[in-house]
């Protein structure tokens, strides 16, 4: 008697033939090889705080130091009061210049909120490499002992300056560093090459879950200044082409990335499947934070000022005006017309509040 029993060799002929005739018929039948879709999860809302630059030493100049305090706890209160916050990523530059005793104060404040927060190292979080910056009175952090001072805050006791969270089931966190504390001179970055192929394994492992990549530096330049070779370069670092071509090989899993250290307001680019976003400091004008919802399908977000008296608020405003080498080199002189053009670039005015919906 004939076999009913269908082998997997038969079935393998059968769906081969199958999928190759309708290949040549025209009727490609792609989904049956697409990635595997995301893993389910409830919406989830967060915070960024960028740029804190706190000192109690220092007078209000473009970064608003004699402020830095208020900013912070205003910042920490508000953020406490909004409704189901999951968790706050702090963006780096926590300090002025990696001073001991100003940490002390960012983490009494972190430890007032009501949920996590993940920390990530700044260009100003670590000894200056200049011993001219020091100033007398202070102890400074070299960048291993920021990590060790901030461990609770996502960096756990690996040692390192990078790690992964996972979230909830469907979203992890990758933050990343690419500071370089024994250069002098430069306050730009470099994503190191164990950063780089870290990153690679993380998305291609979870490439059924949505990754939010955040780190000081920005992966993209936001103006023409920051081209390679002009003034403000080194707010980009100078891997950015292939940490992009890593990050758009795996969109599936890290569609949004999120950095500070540029001092404007929120505004974003999306490359290849990728949402590149810069978010404001809460030291400098326009002394705002950061709130998002992220779905497996979209992102939205809104950008508070801090709950500040206008004087703060104004006296911000007129010190970035005043402070040359933070206008662009087009609007580099005063005038009505580009003092207005200026504060457009910082306020982004239209970006405020938004919504981008996933490819």
């Amino acid at each position: 008697m004939k076999s009913n029993q269908f082998s997997r060799r038969d079935f393998l002929k059968l769906t081969g033939t199958s999928v190759i005739g309708a290949a040549l018929s025209g009727n490609v039948i792609i989904k049956l090889f697409a990635r595997p879709g995301r893993i389910a999860f409830e919406p989830v809302r967060f915070a960024v705080i960028a740029d804190i630059h706190l000192d109690t030493q220092s007078q209000n100049e473009m970064k608003m130091s004699a402020a830095s305090v208020a900013c912070l706890r205003q910042t920490v209160a508000a953020l406490n009061a909004e409704e189901n916050l999951r968790f706050v990523i702090v963006l780096g530059d926590l300090l002025l210049d990696g001073e001991l005793e100003n940490a002390r104060v960012v983490r009494s404040s972190l430890q007032q909120l009501k949920m996590p927060a993940y920390v990530i190292c700044g260009n100003h979080d670590f000894m200056p490499p200049d011993p001219k910056k020091c100033r007398t009175g202070f102890t400074y952090l070299k960048i291993d002992e920021f990590i060790e001072f901030f461990r609770d805050y996502g960096y756990g006791r690996a040692g390192k300056r990078y790690y992964a969270k996972q979230i909830v089931p469907g979203l992890h966190l990758i933050g990343l560093d690419a500071c370089l504390p024994d250069n002098p001179v430069c306050w730009g970055g470099i994503l190191p090459q164990e950063q780089l192929d870290w990153l690679d394994r993380q998305l291609s492992r979870n490439d059924d879950e949505i990754n939010i990549v955040f780190m000081h530096h920005n992966f993209i330049r936001w103006s023409e200044d920051e081209q390679p070779g002009k003034s403000k370069a080194w707010f980009c670092i100078d891997n950015d082409s292939e940490a992009r071509q890593i990050l758009s090989r795996n969109s599936q899993s890290a569609p949004v990335v999120i950095s500070g250290h540029r001092h404007i307001g929120l505004r974003f680019k999306e490359e290849n499947g990728v949402n590149y976003f810069v978010t404001p400091s809460i030291n400098s004008y326009p002394l705002r934070y950061s709130v998002f919802t992220l779905s497996r399908f979209a992102i939205s977000w809104k950008t508070p000022m801090v709950a500040l008296p206008e004087t703060v608020h104004l006296e911000a405003r007129e010190n970035l005006l005043a402070a040359k080498w933070w206008r662009a080199a087009r609007y580099k002189e005063r005038s009505p017309a580009n003092d207005a053009a200026v504060l457009e670039f910082y306020t982004e005015s239209d970006k405020i509040l938004g919504r981008k919906e996933f490819d």
